[in-house]
């Protein structure tokens, strides 16, 4: 299809909060374009999520998004079907020490008014989750969290989006965003250039390099989590399951989902783009370094001096839409699952995926609609749970295009925290 050649926003990115932003956007009246490099939507973190849509185990901070988002999510379920099942979530415990962490959750749910999440013992668990008869202490259980299959779900914004009037394209590029006189007039695509008043990047790991186009910097490290699919098995649970060393949910075909968990190991490869932004890493890296596996990419590098990268121009992220996956550690995951689930002891694998993510230093999500040239949107950094805020992301991104303003609180994931005082570490790796 031809792209158009003036628009009132651009959207780049066709994950969740690129397909709602022009969802919202569109059906506010405006002219919208969706684009993205890859084939389809989806294609990159969103549609290899875990699927979890969750409220709690979050900072303070999101809360009122992830309300909002979960019920957007609800309403969503009304129009199509993305598997959306409401059976809570549950975040066991196996060891003593880690039951102050979730007892710190619960009370920052119900500063926030979450006053349904609770924890429970092993026998109020089990109530719940009867085919939990392996040794575990507890639980935390919030029973409004939900999930469903995130590529399907992705797509549904997408539809949305279409019946609203944006126009998709798929396999088109962005090079280059466009400015002149402090705003944003457009962007460069392998297509040729598009004219707007407005451009929200949310473009995931790749967000970096765009934004660098108009003088931007935003940290952001792409970090890979690994993932696999059981054929289908008896019906076992509907909540979605998170502890320290597995987590997991059962689709309604039967398929159980399993990845890491808490402090989910990740790996990441290590090229010249890790020196960029080095004082805002040194402390996560710290903190973390038993979750991160590091690995020398030397073939990035020997690329990255080749062509003489700068350090700017080393922040083109080298991940495939195809990240390598890190068998061991879901391997080791299912075997701690089918520890709790003994059920599970049999099951066989289907299938394995890795999906992309991009890492923030304090775990927080960047949406900021003032950080750049006016018109600049700029949402990144979900940090592995930012798929649930999706559907409320796209509205404060469409708020920003268009209004300037959302009347959400977003100050907390504002841009220049990174630069206005020393970066926070997170409690969790994801």
């Amino acid at each position: 299809m031809s792209l158009p050649t003036t628009v009132d926003v651009i959207v780049i990115g066709s994950g969740i909060t690129g397909a709602a932003t022009a969802a919202a956007a569109a059906a506010r009246g405006a002219s919208v374009v969706l684009l993205d490099k890859e084939q389809g939507p989806a294609r990159e973190g969103s549609g290899r999520a875990q699927g979890s849509l969750r409220v709690q185990g979050r900072h303070r901070a999101e809360f009122p998004l992830a309300r909002e988002a979960l019920e957007l999510w609800t309403e969503a379920a009304a129009e199509s079907d993305f598997e959306l099942v409401t059976g809570g979530n549950l975040y066991f415990h196996t060891r003593h020490e880690e039951l102050p962490l979730l007892s710190d959750l619960v009370i920052e749910a119900h500063r926030a008014g979450l006053t349904e999440v609770r924890l429970l013992d092993a026998a109020a668990t089990r109530r719940i989750i009867p085919c939990a008869t392996g040794p575990f202490l507890g639980a935390m259980w919030s029973p409004l969290d939900a999930q469903c299959r995130p590529d399907k779900g992705t797509e549904h914004y997408v539809r949305r989006a279409e019946r609203a009037g944006a126009r998709i394209a798929y396999g088109i590029k962005v090079t280059e965003l466009l400015e002149a006189g402090g705003s944003i007039t457009g962007v460069n695509t392998t297509d040729g250039p598009i004219r707007a008043g407005a451009v929200v990047v949310a473009a995931g790991v790749w967000t970096p390099y765009l934004v660098k186009t108009v003088g931007l910097d935003v940290p952001i490290m792409p970090v890979v989590m690994s993932e696999l699919e059981t054929d289908p098995v008896e019906p076992l649970f509907t909540q979605t399951i998170r502890a320290f060393g597995f987590g997991a949910r059962q689709r309604p075909g039967g398929q159980v989902v399993v990845s890491a968990g808490l402090n989910a190991k990740v790996s990441h490869g290590v090229s010249l783009a890790d020196f960029h932004g080095l004082r805002y890493w040194l402390p996560r890296a710290v903190a973390f370094r038993k979750n991160t596996k590091l690995r020398l990419d030397t073939k990035r590098i020997l690329e990255q001096i080749r062509h003489r990268s700068t350090l700017d121009t080393a922040l083109v992220p080298a991940i495939s839409p195809e990240p390598p996956v890190d068998k061991p550690v879901v391997h080791t995951a299912l075997s701690r699952l089918s520890t709790v689930i003994p059920r599970l002891r049999n099951a066989k694998i289907s299938r394995y995926w890795g999906g992309v993510v991009d890492m923030t230093p304090d775990g927080l999500p960047v949406i900021d609609g003032h950080a750049g040239p006016k018109g600049l949107v700029v949402i990144t950094g979900l940090s592995g749970h930012g798929f649930t805020l999706g559907p409320v992301l796209g509205e404060i991104a469409a708020d920003l295009s268009l209004d300037g303003h959302t009347e959400r609180s977003i100050e907390s994931f504002r841009l220049s925290r990174f630069t206005d005082a020393p970066v926070g570490t997170p409690e969790m790796m994801i």
